[in-house]
């Protein structure tokens, strides 16, 4: 605690900055969720118990978050480890678990570390924030003060009216005045931090794409040995054709056609059938949802361009049979 009371001093002095704090978890990033009690309001079962989003701040981190306030007050230094102890809490927790009730003077307690809860009360509500950049609901959140919760894993978000990426040197140049030993890692803006959690796990993405790739392989030599096998059967009559008269380009416009019209209903029924996939998804899958309108052409064309070269091969061959040797095939 001492820590962070000597750093966040320090950066709020570097020129350019407006506003620094520490906290256990940046915005939008997705914290760690909280078990509740409210006072006099009866404990439903363990598995109904009501639960928020847990951040423990020190009090500049709303301003450098951007997070207004709503009613009440926010943090100050004063709230420390001899104070009463204080959360605030954002609006849809008013909402959703206080009913829209009256929140100041309201306690709560919170299953931290596993020791028994302490009532704290609500001293101030502020304003929603997203659990993630891309959810499509906000949840509740409760926020406790660094200094009568110190934790020893947390972030320093800082809020500057210049370039961001400009900080880091001077940034670690202030953490080495507080502790040499202490490296300072992921110097990021929120912009930045937003658009690598856009991107999910690298890990899933690459075993999706793994996974996407071998299904186009395996359709590609699926749609080939369909193709190669119909025109072995028919190899008797390409010849027929041939000694009437057909020409090689013919046999193969031929081949082609009946290829592209196979592939086509193929990719139409797949594509009507992935139609509502984003809300299957979505309902199954919670802040899950795809907003890729781009997808549905792209995957189509690629899979239809995939099938015409699968086709092309076969239908090459076929428009080199020689006739005298397919009529004298039985």
């Amino acid at each position: 605690m001492s820590f962070v009371r000597d750093l966040i001093p320090r950066l709020q002095n570097i020129p350019g900055v407006e506003a620094a704090a520490a906290a256990s978890n940046l915005p939008s990033t997705g914290a760690g969720d909280v078990t509740l009690h409210i006072k006099d309001q009866p404990d439903p079962a363990s598995e109904q118990a009501p639960t928020a989003l847990h951040y423990v701040v020190t009090p500049e981190y709303f301003r450098a978050a951007g997070i207004g306030l709503w009613q009440g007050r926010s943090f100050t230094e004063t709230d420390n480890a001899s104070a009463p102890p204080v959360v605030l809490v954002n609006r849809e927790f008013v909402h959703r678990l206080l009913h829209d009730q009256e929140p100041f003077g309201k306690q709560i307690g919170l299953d931290v570390g596993g020791s028994a809860p302490e009532w704290r009360q609500i001293v101030g509500v502020v304003e929603n924030v997203k659990t993630y950049s891309e959810a499509t609901r906000e949840e509740p959140n409760v926020y406790e003060p660094f200094l009568q919760h110190p934790v020893s894993s947390f972030s320093v978000l800082i809020r500057t009216n210049f370039d961001p990426n400009t900080l880091a040197s001077v940034l670690r140049s202030t953490l080495a005045q507080v502790d040499s030993d202490l490296p300072l890692s992921n110097v990021m803006s929120m912009a930045a931090v937003l658009e690598r959690q856009k991107a999910g796990n690298p890990l899933f993405v690459h075993v999706l794409a793994t996974f996407a790739v071998l299904a186009l392989i395996l359709s590609a030599i699926g749609i080939y040995g369909l193709v190669a096998y119909s025109v072995g059967q028919r190899t008797h009559e390409i010849g027929i054709r041939m000694a009437l008269g057909a020409k090689n380009q013919d046999v193969l416009r031929m081949i082609l056609s009946q290829g592209v019209k196979m592939a086509g209903i193929g990719v139409g029924v797949g594509l009507v059938l992935a139609l509502p996939l984003p809300k299957i998804f979505g309902a199954i899958f919670f802040d899950l949802h795809v907003n890729e309108p781009r997808l549905y052409f792209a995957v189509p064309v690629f899979i239809f361009l995939v099938a015409i070269a699968a086709t092309y091969i076969p239908a090459r061959r076929a428009a080199r049979v020689d006739p005298m040797s397919a009529l004298r095939q039985e």
